[in-house]
């Protein structure tokens, strides 16, 4: 009862038109077992149609996954095209495959061959 008489004095001291806030929601954690099961599956729902819009409309999740894909079809661009940037890349690999001298040029063939394809390619059509 104290905490509501002091509640109840301090909004006597609140100019007219000045509203107390509510107290916040209870947390997700708080809610009972089911309740939370029942918002997290309803989130989890809504995640996956919202990626699943995204990718009808040419975009992908933006995560490490995606994002070395992303980086590793851009090598494999370079490389196959011979553009500026493929020297690049073959000295890394050369640096990388350093006891494996054929890997670099077996990579670069592959490439540019066509048997190393880039895998997200399909979404950078949707993008134009």
């Amino acid at each position: 009862m104290k905490a509501s008489l002091t509640v109840e004095m301090l909004k006597e001291l609140l100019p007219d038109g000045v509203t107390v806030p509510q107290p916040a929601k209870t947390a997700i954690r708080d809610l009972p077992d089911e309740e939370r099961k029942a918002y997290k599956a309803k989130k989890q729902a809504e995640r996956r149609a919202a990626l699943k819009q995204r990718a009808e409309g040419g975009s992908i999740k933006f995560d490490a996954e995606t994002t070395r894909d992303a980086l590793a079809d851009a090598a494999i661009i370079l490389l196959a095209s011979g553009a500026p940037g493929a020297e690049a890349i073959e000295a890394y690999l050369r640096t990388v495959f350093r006891d494996q001298v054929g890997a670099p040029l077996t990579i670069k063939a592959r490439a540019k061959s066509g048997q190393l394809r880039p895998k997200l390619l399909r979404f950078v059509g949707n993008a134009a």
